[in-house]
C-alpha cells in the first residue's frame, strides 16, 4: 500500500504531535518508510511547503530543512494521468480548469493532485491528511470548500489521518533502558 501524504500531515505533525527537534525517530520513520516505498509526498505538496520558487533558496523553517534535505527520498515521481486529474476535477471539485494541460501543477493548490495521484490506483494507494471531515447536513458544500476526505469519498478513495497511518505501519518510538521498567519502586 502507498500512503500519499497531504501537507497537512507534515505541518500538524510538526506543531502538535512530533516537533522535530523533539521526536526525530517519527520523521527518520517517514523517511525510512519512503525509502521502503510506502510513504510519498506529491511534488505539489513539497511545493506547499517549500513555496514556489522552492530550488535554490534557504528553506525557511525546521520543516522546510527537513522536506528539502530529503526530498529525493520523499518526492512522488510518477507520472500523473491527465484523466485522473480531469476526474478529480469534474467529479470532486465540480469543475475543471479550462486547459489542464497547461496548468502549472506547483502553482495550484495540492489537494486535487494529491487525490488524482491516489485514484491512479485506489485499490493500492491511500490519502493521508489531518484536514477532517465537518458535518455536512443534506448538501454538499460549495466545490471551493470541499476538504480532501469528501472529495476522496466521492471519488471512491479511502483517506485516513496520521494515526491511522501509524497503526497501519506500525510506527513505535523505542524506550530508553532506564524507563522500559514500569514496576513500582519502594
Amino acid at each position: 500500500m502507498l500512503y500519499l501524504l497531504d501537507t497537512s500531515v507534515l505541518i500538524d505533525a510538526k506543531n502538535k504531535y512530533y516537533p522535530l527537534e523533539r521526536i526525530p525517530q517519527f520523521w527518520n520513520w517517514l523517511v525510512h518508510q519512503s525509502r521502503a516505498g510506502n510513504v510519498k509526498l506529491p511534488p505539489q505538496v513539497i511545493g506547499e511547503i517549500l513555496g514556489p520558487d522552492n530550488s535554490d533558496e534557504e528553506p525557511v523553517d525546521v520543516l522546510a530543512e527537513w522536506v528539502k534535505s530529503n526530498r529525493t527520498t520523499l518526492e512522488w515521481t510518477d507520472e500523473l494521468s491527465l484523466e485522473s486529474l480531469t476526474r478529480t476535477y469534474s467529479q470532486g471539485y465540480e469543475s475543471v480548469p479550462e486547459d489542464l494541460t497547461t496548468v502549472d501543477p506547483l502553482s495550484e493548490p495540492a489537494d486535487p493532485f494529491l487525490i488524482a495521484y491516489a485514484l491512479e490506483s485506489p485499490e493500492n494507494r491511500r490519502v493521508v491528511t489531518m484536514e477532517n471531515l465537518q458535518s455536512v447536513g443534506m448538501t454538499l458544500p460549495k466545490p471551493a470548500n470541499r476538504r480532501i476526505p469528501l472529495v476522496c469519498g466521492l471519488l471512491g478513495v479511502e483517506c485516513i489521518d496520521t494515526f491511522a497511518l501509524i497503526r497501519q505501519l506500525d510506527f513505535r518510538i523505542p524506550l530508553s533502558p532506564n524507563l522500559s521498567d514500569t514496576s513500582a519502586t519502594s
